[in-house]
């Protein structure tokens, strides 16, 4: 309670309520986010459609690009590590449908592309 009788919310409320401002710029990051995401899984296939990944979908392989053993492994980690930091950078500034859009987007990228075929792991 306050000088004045009103009731001064306790930390969580005031850590969980967010202003409707709030909510709409973790809205627009959130989008923004999610669409970056899909770019960078897209660019991941590209680069790895000619000579390394050998899906069926993917049609013809190309010749094998014996500098790509580790492109699938690095690629992973790459995912990886962008997560936990894009995930730590909402949490900090409270975006919470952010963050966990993160979670689910960039670590089902990370198995989507750590199961694709490649020469080196058919």
């Amino acid at each position: 309670m306050t000088d004045r009788g009103t009731r001064v919310d306790g930390f969580p409320q005031r850590l969980l309520r967010r202003s409707r401002a709030h909510r709409k710029a973790d809205a627009v990051t959130c989008a923004l986010f999610v669409g970056l995401d899909v770019l960078l899984v897209a660019l991941i296939l590209l680069l790895g459609s000619e000579g390394i990944f050998t899906e069926d979908w993917m049609g013809y392989a190309g010749i094998m690009d014996s500098t790509g053993a580790s492109y699938q492994y690095g690629c992973v980690v790459f995912l990886c590590r962008a997560e936990a930091v894009t995930v730590a950078l909402a949490i900090a500034c409270r975006l919470w449908t952010t963050a966990a859009a993160q979670l689910v987007v960039l670590t089902s990228a990370a198995v989507f592309v750590a199961s694709l075929s490649t020469y080196w792991n058919p």
